[in-house]
């Protein structure tokens, strides 16, 4: 094929987006065609929300609490003298009602003792007896207020560990009481690490993550298979035409 064939040739098919030169007969320069690369994918960093603050252990009301874990009320829970009956007084109903309120308000606390105690008047036994009662009130108190039965308990220890020498009507008045201890955290023993711990939380760490998206203003299509030249299909011309060149006759064939 010559040249001027090469030209009716692409008078008839026509194309469009051709890309190449016709450098001579039989032979033609095509330039391969390769899709322009997607831009990459955008990398923003995302703040997620803060992470809820970690509970922290609190006193109730206007006690204190113990590096052990007793809580400690200024003033103490009153009963009937000689019995196991509780005083319907402001203190007592104000003091059992913020322990209430304090193993409500501090889910880690998941083990909770109440302690009895007596001075040394009257008959040992009678005195032991008496402080297991009186710690039971208590522990059924909290219980018909809403606490559950299987987290207070109750122990007497009669005379047995005063807070003071019994020998004065004031000393003996402080060795007459009600203690609250707590017992287990978060299931665990109390000691004083983990109460501490409780009572200061360390704070929340925030995290930042790296998320991966797509540029804006750019789809973005599965992969295909690599291929090597890609070559437009020829379409039709617009507004090209050609001439027929004349045939060439030889005169020594005549």
């Amino acid at each position: 094929m010559n040249r001027n064939h090469f030209v009716v040739w692409l008078a008839t098919v026509g194309v469009v987006g051709f890309s190449g030169s016709v450098s001579g007969c039989g032979h033609t320069e095509v330039a391969a065609v390769v899709p322009a690369a997607p831009p990459p994918p955008a990398i923003v960093a995302v703040a997620p929300p803060p992470p809820p603050p970690t509970p922290k252990l609190t006193a109730p009301c206007d006690a204190t609490i113990g590096p052990a874990g007793w809580i400690k009320f200024p003033k103490e829970v009153e009963f009937e003298v000689g019995k196991a009956t509780l005083k319907t007084s402001d203190t007592t109903s104000t003091i059992l009602q913020c322990l209430v309120d304090f193993l409500n308000n501090n889910k880690m606390v998941t083990r909770f003792r109440i302690e009895g105690h007596t001075d040394n008047a009257g008959d040992p036994a009678a005195n032991m007896t008496l402080s297991q009662q009186r710690a039971e009130a208590v522990v059924a108190w909290m219980v018909a207020h809403g606490i559950n039965p299987g987290m207070v308990w109750a122990k007497g220890f009669g005379p047995t560990q005063p807070r003071a020498p019994n020998d004065t009507p004031e000393h003996m008045a402080q060795n007459r009481r009600v203690e609250f201890h707590i017992d287990q955290i978060n299931g665990a023993k109390a000691t004083k690490e983990n109460i501490a711990a409780a009572e200061n939380p360390p704070a929340p760490v925030s995290t930042t993550a790296i998320v991966t998206t797509p540029a804006v203003g750019v789809a973005v299509a599965a992969p295909a298979p690599a291929v090597g030249v890609v070559v437009a299909a020829p379409t039709p011309v617009v507004g090209v035409s050609a001439t027929l060149a004349a045939p060439t006759v030889d005169p020594k064939k005549k």
